[in-house]
């Protein structure tokens, strides 16, 4: 809302001062409306004994440190090994490539807030929330900020009026203000203000209507939105195979769940594999689908969770899918095998109709990936009139990455800035390039874009 101030001038050397102190006293009051400690807390503790928290101890000790250390301005205690060792108990320099542990659950804290704030939190004085690269939490208050537009100032000199530049009011025509003409006006401005805010509040931003009107086929749909990631090839080794090897190298019989050192074997008879095609799925594709859902929660959209097998082209045609990663999900290379954007050879993202045009997965010393690439599709389906959504990298990180700008308003706003006017009706697709550092995605940047 906006509300009016009207500096009145007095008489008076001291006016300078008051007017002064005025603004002050106003300026106080405005960032006091911003959310404090105590504000943040109490939402805090709401959140922590909600039905979303009160499940899992593991999301509770994470949100709990997060917060705190968010308030504090702690920086150095907010980085993932640092929060894997004072959080989970992990060594203080255990392997966060191996071990993804805060990742995973921060990435089910995500999940569990957009959950609380769709039911039991509507009504919460401060929103937490926790923005997805980065393991520090935001706070915003939800309480209405009233904000103070002050009419510029006169310069001390013109603000003291002189003897001469009084006006001579005769006594008969004095203004008077009764006292039901000031309520009256009061009134009025009451309400012209309430008016105004609710317009204003009423008309979402362009931001807002270029994302609502991205995903309005999957929001609308009466249908709940599929959300499916494909699953990686794992080989893994006999139980007979494990048992020599903790024989030989006296390791304490704790189960299967140790890195068996390749190099000091000199063979490995194929009996001793065995490959799992159905069970495994990527961190980045865990990721990517919580990104997806917790968006959908946040909007009160049902949704399915599915992997391996678990689909049929029913499934797919009959309402809106978003399909998660790319060599490792049929469905993704099979939809985009004839788009603008296609997948080629394991590592590679191609241009169809500029056979000169592709991009590549970049790798560094040891197999580290450097840069990643990924294919962000959105692709209407005239059979049901519903949509299919791509969040696909050839790697887990561009995987990621494309996954967080679905869901991101500003970014989807940015790649259709220049888009058609008609853009909601026809297929579109956009390559994102990833910078990958220490095995997280980092800057995006999209490479190419079509319409059709």
């Amino acid at each position: 809302m906006l509300g009016l101030r009207v500096a009145v001038q007095d008489q008076g050397q001291g006016q300078s001062g008051q007017i002064l102190e005025q603004n002050e006293a106003e300026a106080s009051s405005v960032a006091a409306l911003s959310p404090n400690r105590a504000a943040v807390r109490k939402t805090l503790r709401e959140i922590l004994g909600s039905a979303p928290f009160r499940s899992s101890r593991q999301c509770q000790d994470l949100l709990r440190y997060v917060v705190e250390h968010s308030l504090k301005g702690n920086e150095t205690l907010l980085r993932e090994r640092v929060i894997g060792s004072e959080v989970f108990g992990r060594a203080p320099d255990y392997d966060t490539a191996n071990d993804p542990i805060v990742r995973s659950r921060i990435a089910e804290v995500r999940k569990r807030l957009a959950q609380f704030y769709q039911s039991e939190g509507r009504n919460a004085g401060t929103l937490i929330e926790i923005p997805s690269g980065t393991y520090r939490a935001k706070f915003e208050s939800l309480t209405p900020i009233t904000a103070v537009v002050e009419q510029p100032l006169l310069a001390v000199e013109e603000a003291v009026p002189t003897a001469s530049s009084l006006p001579v009011l005769e006594p008969r025509r004095a203004l008077r203000v009764t006292p039901y003409r000031f309520f009256w006006g009061l009134l009025a401005a009451m309400l012209l203000l309430v008016a105004g805010t609710y317009i204003w509040m009423a008309i979402p931003s362009a931001q807002e209507r270029a994302f609502h009107l991205f995903w309005a086929p999957a929001l609308k749909s009466p249908v709940p939105v599929l959300v499916y990631t494909g699953t990686n090839v794992v080989y893994r080794f006999s139980p007979d195979f494990l048992e020599r090897y903790r024989h030989d190298n006296g390791l304490p019989n704790q189960g299967p769940e140790f890195v068996v050192q390749l190099p000091s074997i000199k063979s490995i008879d194929p009996k001793d594999l065995s490959a799992s095609s159905n069970t495994y799925v990527s961190t980045g594709d865990v990721l990517a689908s919580n990104s997806i859902t917790s968006m959908l929660a946040r909007y009160g959209k049902p949704y399915q969770l599915r992997f391996a097998g678990d689909i049929s082209a029913g499934d797919v045609h009959t309402g809106p899918t978003v399909l998660i990663g790319a060599f490792n999900n049929g469905w993704t290379l099979g939809i985009t095998r004839n788009t603008p954007f296609t997948f080629l050879n394991g590592d590679t993202i191609a241009d169809r109709q500029d056979k000169s045009r592709f991009w590549k997965v970049r790798t560094g010393s040891g197999s580290s990936t450097l840069d990643d690439y990924a294919i962000l599709s959105r692709l209407i389906l005239p059979q049901s009139n519903s949509i299919m959504l791509t969040a696909a990298g050839i790697g887990q990180y561009g995987t990621q990455a494309a996954s967080e700008i679905l869901v991101d308003r500003k970014k989807i706003a940015d790649i259709l800035r220049n888009a058609p006017k008609n853009w909601a009706d026809e297929n579109m697709q956009v390559v994102i390039h990833v910078k990958v550092v220490d095995d997280e995605p980092g800057q995006t940047e999209v490479v190419a874009t079509r319409f059709w």
